[in-house]
């Protein structure tokens, strides 16, 4: 699927740019068929394994231990996967949230363990984790406004970030930071600047 395939079913050229957009910030969440098979395959290999030798090998007290160790590897690679599982559905969750960096978040927050989620593995209350990350670190996530654009104080016309690389103006920064310190500061945190 390419911007052209989308323009010639009708959709204009900048709505093909944000579909294309979407969709490639979508597929960073996908987990590889190959990983998954992969990893599936270890646990049936694991499994038959496991299963070969209680049967036949009751009496060796060596391959009492292997079994035994082997046992250990599966649950460690169920742990694994498991977690696989909820760390993937956690970042979708955040990037729904409008979270930049969802591994940033992850670490900030201490790790998964520090996430609760639901029997399916779902994450569950990420709103309430995120609300008072929004007020303390408005960069970690979308503005929601196109161009990194903001609205003045008394206007209603969205003007570009004046610090934003491709619309940086000093004059403005200047008049910004004077009459609203607090966006103006928000605003440049958003492309890594402190003020």
């Amino acid at each position: 699927m390419n911007e052209n395939d989308l323009i010639t079913i009708g959709l204009t050229k900048e709505q093909a740019g944000k579909v294309i957009e979407v969709w490639n910030e979508a597929k960073k969440a996908f987990v590889p068929k190959a990983d998954y098979d992969s990893k599936f395959k270890e646990l049936n290999t694991a499994n038959d394994t496991i299963k070969d030798l209680k049967k036949n090998y009751t009496d060796n007290a060596e391959l009492q231990e292997k079994i035994k160790n082997y046992e250990t590897e599966l649950a460690n690679l169920k742990t694994a996967a498991a977690n696989t599982r909820k760390e993937y559905a956690l970042k979708d969750k955040l990037k729904e949230a409008g979270v930049v960096d969802a591994d940033y978040i992850i670490y900030k927050k201490g790790g998964l363990d520090k996430f609760t989620f639901d029997r399916e593995g779902i994450p569950i209350g990420i709103e309430d984790i995120l609300k008072p990350l929004k007020e303390e670190s408005p960069h970690l996530f979308k503005t929601g406004q196109p161009g990194g654009g903001y609205t003045p104080a008394g206007g209603d016309t969205p003007i570009h970030n004046p610090f934003a690389k491709n619309t940086w103006n000093m004059t403005e920064q200047g008049k910004l930071f004077k009459s609203d310190p607090m966006l103006a500061r928000q605003l440049a945190a958003a492309e890594g600047l402190k003020l």
